[in-house]
């Protein structure tokens, strides 16, 4: 009976103590600010060219800057539409009517990256999307943070949070695996052709 009490390796009890969990659990409401601090500072990377109109540095800032902007924007709105907008607003009649808010100013966020693709990039064309991206953001941003973040805080658990935070990471990596890179040649890529900015185009 004595040795049957002794703990071999491997046993449940040793395994108890030593697991540790493949990846730390991550709370939903950081990933999207996280994100939105990522969003503003890419677009103030842009409006940063101006400033460098002529230096070296200018055209793979901006080559690099856009880009990232418009895929992070992608993914982090489609994430949020996906993973936490039910949760956030609710069901009921008003949350579901600030919910489709929200959801067109994705909407013109997208449309203004559409219109912006179509555009040679650094063209007088191509700053007015880019500003109406940025500008666009920044306001959704702002209702977002003051509004709906503070609104739902109340009503998530901190194991809510850290459920969709879960979801939130597997839907991204998922997003980012289906995004393949267009093969060269298949079609135009406007972005090969930089064009510097003027004052004016940036405003």
């Amino acid at each position: 009976m004595a040795e049957l009490s002794k703990q071999r390796p491997g046993s449940p009890s040793q395994n108890r103590t030593s697991f540790r969990p493949s990846t730390p659990p991550v709370d939903v409401i950081e990933l999207i600010m996280a994100d939105h601090r990522r969003i503003l500072r890419l677009g103030e990377a842009l409006h940063d060219t101006a400033r460098w109109n002529g230096d070296s540095r200018h055209d793979l800032t901006l080559a690099d800057a856009w880009p990232r902007l418009a895929g992070l924007l992608e993914t982090h709105t489609r994430a949020e539409e996906e993973i936490c907008y039910l949760p956030m607003f609710g069901s009921r009649p008003q949350s579901a009517e600030r919910r489709r808010a929200a959801i067109a100013d994705h909407d013109d966020i997208r449309a203004a990256i559409g219109e912006a693709s179509l555009c040679l990039v650094g063209s007088a064309p191509w700053w007015r999307a880019v500003r109406a991206v940025v500008a666009i953001t920044a306001d959704h941003l702002h209702h977002e943070e003051r509004d709906v973040l503070a609104d739902c805080l109340p009503r998530l658990t901190m194991r809510r949070r850290f459920e969709l935070g879960n979801q939130w990471c597997a839907f991204v990596a998922a997003w980012r695996l289906d995004a393949v890179p267009r093969v060269h040649g298949d079609t135009p890529d406007r972005t090969d052709t930089i064009r510097r900015p003027t004052q004016e185009q940036v405003g």
